[in-house]
């Protein structure tokens, strides 16, 4: 039995390194349609960019180098920003990426685990050390992306012109039904940078404060509570 099951294993991996023939070439096309599917329901900004057309053979081509790992294809497209920027032609959509980046932190804040949120700004408390909410999630990208993406939340105006540099994305959800999703500066970006590595609050905020004077750091940090990006401490839960 045991040589027999070895012939099966090698006819099989060989059969899925081949062009997909009969049966197989079914399945594998119903599995490459739900994975097209699926990054058009999480990508729906990329594909108002590139066309209905175009991001069909875009999903078609990423989808076969990276199919689904998971049967949750609500998360499918885990490398679709960075596939996008090795592509030849991105060179007349730079901003792609980003906008691919920004819409998969708007995934993954939609399936993160609900908690509480941090309400008020904790006082008396020396060396505070906070978290995250579990479902923040936030980054800084070279391009207007995350202005671009806003953009396309409303209806579409005749030209969209953001101004062309650097800004950051936050996706917060303080509650199941509640999605806050700003434009952040940099002193955000780091002061949330900070927490996620476990920082103490005053080293955050020095260190933000610090690198970008011209920001009012105090202010940001109180606008970061309002949005709910970070979890309650315990001893608020009880």
């Amino acid at each position: 039995m045991q040589p027999d099951l070895a012939t099966f294993q090698r006819r099989f991996v060989a059969a899925i390194d081949a062009p997909a023939t009969g049966p197989l070439a079914v399945y594998r096309n119903t599995v490459i349609h739900g994975a097209v599917e699926a990054l058009r329901s999480n990508f729906p900004v990329v594909e108002q960019i590139v066309g209905e057309e175009m991001f069909a053979g875009i999903a078609a081509e990423f989808s076969t180098s990276f199919p689904p790992r998971s049967p949750v294809l609500a998360l499918h497209g885990e490398q679709f920003a960075e596939w996008l920027a090795e592509q030849a032609w991105i060179g007349d959509l730079l901003y792609l990426p980003d906008v691919a980046r920004v819409e998969r932190l708007h995934v993954e804040c939609l399936m993160a685990a609900d908690a509480d949120a941090l309400a008020g700004e904790p006082t008396g408390v020396p060396g505070l050390q906070l978290r995250l909410h579990p479902a923040v999630r936030f980054g800084w990208l070279r391009t207007p992306g995350m202005s671009i993406w806003l953009a396309h939340q409303r209806p579409m105006p005749s030209v969209i012109e953001p101004d062309w540099k650097s800004e950051g994305a936050l996706f917060a959800r303080p509650s199941p039904f509640v999605m806050h999703t700003p434009r952040i500066g940099a002193a955000a970006h780091r002061i949330l940078s900070g927490i996620r590595l476990g920082e103490r609050v005053e080293q955050s905020l020095s260190a933000a404060a610090r690198l970008y004077p011209n920001e009012d750091t105090d202010a940001v940090y109180a606008s970061l509570i309002n949005l709910g990006a970070f979890a309650a401490p315990s001893y608020e839960r009880s």
